[in-house]
C-alpha cells in the first residue's frame, strides 16, 4: 500500500507564509481613514428619519382600543437630529486595529407627526459614546456601549447610523476612472445582551468628484448597493424579530491626510416587524418604510 510522505514543516510553513499578504502588500492599500491618535477629532452631523408605518396583523388584545386613531399617527413621521461627534483612538491592538471611541454631543432634535416639526430632547443619548474596534479601512471587528445609546424613548435609532457610517468600510483602492469596484461586508451590533443587529452590505464604489472648497488632494467616492438586517430580540418578555431591506447610496470625500471632509447618505429600508407569543406563534406585525438622509462633516486639515 502507498504511504505518502510526510511534509516537511519548513515546507509547510513556507507555503503558509506565501498564501498571506506581506507587509508591503498590506501597505500598498491607498485607502485609509486617519483616525487621531494624539487629539480629539470633531465632526458634525445631521440627520433626517421619514417613517412610515402600517399594521399588518394585530393582536386580539388591541380590539378593544382606537388603533385607527394610532396608525393613523404614525402613516407619516419625520424626526431630525443634529449634533457633533467626538472621537478619539485610546488603544492600539496588537494586530494594527484601533480602539476607537465615539461619543455625540451637543444635540438637538425635532419630529413632525403632520401637524409641524417640534423640538423634541434628546438628552437621553446626549454625551452617550460607543467604542468600536476597527480597522484603518473602515472595517468593524467589534463593538461595544450600544446598551448605554438603545433603549425606549431615548432616541438612540436616530443616530445608529451615524456612528455606523463615520467609518463605513472603504475599498482597496480608488476605483479607476470609469470604473467600479464591488466590496461587500457582514457587521454585527449587539444592542444588548439579548438583541443584535446582524448586516449584510454589498457596494460598488466609483470615483467622483472632490468639492473645491476641500482643496486639490482630496479623494471622493460615490458608492450605491443595497443593505440587508436581521434582528431578533430574544428577551421574554418582548420576543420579536426584525427583517429589513434597503436600498443605499452615497458619497464619501477624504482629505488628503485621510481625515473624513465629508459623507453624504441616504438609505432607504423595509422593515418587516412581527412580534411573537411564548411558543413562537405570530402575535402582531406591521410594516415600515423608513429613508435615512444624512451628512457628516470633519474638520478642514491645514
Amino acid at each position: 500500500m502507498f504511504s505518502p510522505r510526510p511534509i516537511p514543516l519548513l515546507l509547510l510553513l513556507t507555503v503558509f507564509a506565501l498564501a498571506l499578504p506581506s507587509g508591503a502588500d498590506a501597505a500598498r492599500r491607498s485607502l485609509k481613514y486617519k483616525l487621531a491618535q494624539d487629539s480629539v477629532e470633531n465632526l458634525t452631523f445631521e440627520v433626517e428619519h421619514v417613517i412610515a408605518t402600517s399594521f399588518d396583523r394585530l393582536p386580539p388584545e388591541a380590539e378593544p382600543y382606537d388603533t385607527d386613531s394610532l396608525e393613523e399617527s404614525l402613516a407619516r413621521v419625520t424626526v431630525t437630529a443634529s449634533g457633533r461627534i467626538e472621537r478619539v483612538v485610546g488603544r492600539v491592538f496588537r494586530d494594527s486595529s484601533l480602539g476607537l471611541v465615539t461619543r455625540v454631543v451637543d444635540l438637538e432634535g425635532t419630529v413632525d407627526r403632520g401637524a409641524g416639526a417640534a423640538a423634541v430632547s434628546l438628552d437621553g443619548i446626549e454625551g452617550k459614546s460607543v467604542s468600536m474596534r476597527v480597522l484603518e479601512s473602515g472595517e468593524l471587528l467589534a463593538s461595544t456601549g450600544w446598551e448605554h445609546v438603545a433603549g425606549a424613548q431615548r432616541g438612540g435609532d436616530l443616530i445608529l447610523p451615524v456612528f455606523l457610517l463615520s467609518v463605513l468600510r472603504l475599498p482597496f483602492d480608488v476605483p479607476a476612472s470609469g470604473g467600479a469596484i464591488p466590496i461587500a461586508f457582514r457587521q454585527r451590533v449587539p444592542l444588548d445582551p439579548l438583541l443584535n443587529l446582524d448586516q449584510g452590505w454589498d457596494l460598488e464604489y466609483r470615483a467622483a468628484d472632490a468639492p473645491k472648497e476641500c482643496g486639490r488632494r482630496c479623494i471622493a467616492l460615490s458608492y450605491e448597493g443595497t443593505a440587508t438586517e436581521v434582528a431578533e430580540d430574544n428577551h421574554p418578555a418582548r420576543p420579536m424579530k426584525r427583517a429589513s431591506t434597503a436600498t443605499v447610496r452615497g458619497t464619501i470625500v477624504l482629505q488628503s491626510k485621510g481625515r473624513v471632509f465629508s459623507h453624504e447618505f441616504v438609505q432607504e429600508w423595509t422593515h418587516a416587524v412581527s412580534s411573537h407569543r411564548e411558543n413562537d406563534t405570530l402575535r402582531a406585525g406591521l410594516t415600515q418604510s423608513q429613508t435615512i438622509t444624512g451628512r457628516i462633516a470633519g474638520e478642514a486639515v491645514k
